[in-house]
């Protein structure tokens, strides 16, 4: 990789690999790689110097820049293949200087025709692979829905933080010179917010990172690390390159190689014992639930809360309160019963074979809390110095992630509660990324340490809970890569996003399947991923998940899920709506193998050709191949045939004759009176008629005919 600055300016100048054209055309004299975000608006800075010198044998470029008081430096580190880029900001004035956040910002980028060089954000709620000529204008400009068609379902937000919630990745790629351009961004003390923008044919890939700060004069503070790599070859081999690099980043899983065996057999029930009136209510129902085909229970905050009519909780957020609202993490909610019943309902479920998860709730408690009054250093504070809410609740105090002594308590109390009661583990909510600490008294130096604070305690806690219970673990309710490390499996919210933005016609299938085969490419080997349409969270969430209970969509997006290699995730009630198709469907999660390995999800295995004349990509039927079982679902509102052609089935010989046994039903199929197919029939292409919203998934079975 070939990267020159301008000496003149401090602009990047030139990127290209050996033999290939320059990426950067002139970013015009408004674009600064690097701004201050006070208030949300960025402040350009001015030009100072270029420094060169040579570390250890790699390249060190620092670019110094000015803003007033604050001095600016960018320093880029030239590896073989990757530039490495970090920006340390330091106060030289003589009074203390305030730092809401800073932009990272690369561009203008420019190769071959934007009409084909392609854009694409693996993870994220964008389009997968959208033409440079249909990006957005400006920066910050509200997600248009072509471009982000899972935004509406994600508080309109296009981009999901990195590396909390997404790998972060921005990636170009030139179809004609096979050249592909990524940069991405990661750090273990603050996020940042990716984005991109288009003046003329030019791009400019950004992010925005929450560093934040207070200055004293003479002080520093530096944030975390964006990386760029311009790489030869397909589009798929870029992003493999990126996750093969992810453990020279440190993103090793504490826990070693593979998480434990029930991890990936999981299928998961989300419920709170109140919906059932309280422990007792629930043990009862543990043996419906296991015919049903759970095999892990996780339970909503339990502890004692805000309760405002002193009732189990019954579902109503306003009327009995939030049980995220915490009163004391050492006692149970009365209401729900005494210690006792809920012993007895964990007994109850590892006897039928069960896990249970109970919520690990960090990110703050109820404002008439005791630990308000006790530990008042514990909570984050605003400019004025008053505790304050974050992540959008209104009836909590935030608790400072990065304060000692607050995750030396939840550590010990949350490994208590493992020994008392004997949990397998915790579902660790919301520990994305939030708001600056700004109290002046802060032991340490800057208030962004509480962005991502929470990490150190999650690694402790996986480590030591492990010790106590070998094989427990910990699910978390964030799908970014940084938390690979110290969690077995993750929710994955942008992938439940995208399929609604299919079911609802904003993406067709064949763009679902490129998005989910390049979001698989960019997750570490080995993670286990959790998909859903319903949970107690999907109330404030735009897609109607709600109102598809019972539906013939829900069931197939569900099963599509499964397809696609996700761990299901059932929200209380919902498996009521239609039990035996739930027990069959989980009866078949759990005996085939292929169904649990996750992995990568490769697309173009099989062509999907409507013979009303519409173009496969477009035709809203869903088909993953895993190994050798092949899952199928027609989103269209009537029955169909289509004809199926297979590529690259290697267990279908040409000269041996198949018939096709749909496992969810445990019935051979049959085409209008037609039973068996011969193996180049099949290769070349067969027709098969598929009901509406109904999921198949196939095997084809030989018999003994030649």
């Amino acid at each position: 990789m070939i990267i020159e600055w301008n000496e003149e300016n401090g602009l990047l100048s030139k990127l290209s690999v050996r033999d290939g054209a320059n990426w950067v055309v002139s970013p015009g004299k408004d674009v600064f790689p690097v701004s201050i975000l006070n208030g949300g608006a960025a402040a350009p800075p001015a030009f100072d110097r270029i420094e060169t010198e040579s570390r250890g044998g790699v390249e060190k470029i620092s670019v110094v820049w000015n803003l007033e008081t604050l001095e600016l430096r960018e320093e880029y580190l030239l590896h073989s293949d990757v530039l490495s880029r970090r920006i340390t900001i330091t106060n030289r004035g003589g009074s203390v200087a305030k730092v809401d956040g800073v932009r990272l910002l690369l561009g203008g980028f420019h190769h071959g025709d934007p009409r084909r060089t392609f854009f694409s954000s693996p993870g994220n709620n964008t389009r997968p692979r959208v033409p440079v000529a249909a990006l957005p204008g400006s920066p910050g400009g509200a997600p248009n829905v072509y471009f982000a068609p899972s935004a509406e379902f994600r508080w309109d937000q296009p981009f999901e933080t990195a590396p909390d919630m997404s790998s972060g990745i921005l990636g170009l790629h030139d179809p004609a010179s096979r050249e592909s351009l990524l940069i991405w961004y990661w750090s273990e003390v603050e996020n940042a917010v990716p984005g991109v923008s288009k003046a003329g044919e030019a791009v400019y890939l950004y992010h925005d990172v929450a560093l934040a700060a207070w200055l004293k004069p003479g002080e520093s503070v530096t944030g975390g690390t964006q990386y760029l790599t311009l790489r030869k070859g397909s589009w798929e081999e870029a992003l493999t390159a990126y996750r093969d690099r992810l453990p020279a980043q440190g993103l090793i899983p504490l826990y070693g190689p593979e998480p434990p065996e029930w991890v990936r057999n999981a299928v998961i029930f989300e419920t709170h014992p109140g919906l059932f009136g309280g422990f007792e209510g629930l043990e009862k129902e543990i043996p419906r639930l296991a015919a049903t085909g759970f095999n892990v229970l996780y339970l909503m905050p339990i502890w004692e809360y805000d309760n405002k009519k002193g009732v189990p909780w019954d579902g109503n957020w306003t009327g009995t309160g939030s049980p995220y609202a915490i009163r004391d993490f050492e006692k149970l909610d009365p209401a729900l019963g005494a210690p006792e019943d809920f012993r007895k309902l964990v007994e109850s479920a590892h006897e039928y074979g069960m896990k249970v998860l109970v919520d690990f709730v960090s990110q703050g408690c109820a404002r008439d809390s005791r630990y308000v009054i006790e530990h008042p250093d514990w909570f984050e504070r605003d400019e004025e110095g008053n505790m304050f809410s974050s992540h959008g609740w209104n009836d909590t105090f935030s608790f400072d992630w990065a304060h000692p002594f607050f995750q030396e308590y939840m550590l010990g109390w949350s490994l208590s509660f493992l020994r008392e009661f004997d949990v397998d583990g915790f579902r660790v909510d919301a520990p994305h990324g939030k708001e600056p600490n700004w109290d002046k008294n802060l032991y340490r130096r800057h208030a962004s340490e509480s962005n991502l604070g929470v990490l150190r305690l999650l690694e402790w806690l996986q480590v030591e809970m492990k010790r106590i219970k070998q094989d427990a673990a910990l699910l978390c309710e964030a799908s970014g890569p940084v938390f690979v490390k110290s969690h077995d499996f993750s929710y994955d919210y942008p992938a439940s996003a995208q399929f609604f933005s299919f079911l609802e016609g904003r993406l067709s299938a064949g763009e679902l399947c490129v998005w989910l085969e390049e979001h698989s490419l960019t997750l570490p080997p080995g993670a286990t991923r959790v998909c859903f349409t319903e949970t107690h969270d999907t109330r404030t969430n735009k897609p109607p998940s709600y109102a598809m209970r019972g539906s013939v969509a829900e069931k197939a997006m569900v099963a599509s899920m499964v397809m696609a290699g996700f761990r299901p995730m059932i929200w209380s009630g919902q498996e009521q709506s239609d039990p035996d198709f739930y027990r069959r469907l989980f009866e078949l999660v759990q005996r085939e193998d292929s169904l649990k390995s996750g992995g990568v999800v490769r697309c173009g295995q099989v062509d999907v050709i409507d013979p009303t004349g519409s173009d496969s990509p477009d035709v809203p039927v869903l088909v993953f191949v895993r190994e050798e079982l092949i899952g199928i679902s027609s989103f269209l509102p009537e029955r169909r045939t289509f004809r199926l052609r297979f590529r690259n089935l290697p267990w279908i010989e040409e000269d041996f004759v198949y018939r096709i046994l749909e496992m969810l039903s445990g019935e051979f199929l049959e085409e209008y009176g037609k039973g068996e197919w011969r193996g180049a029939e099949v290769l070349s292409g067969m027709d098969l008629t598929l009901d509406p919203f109904r999921p198949y998934f196939l095997k084809f079975v030989r018999t003994d005919g030649v």
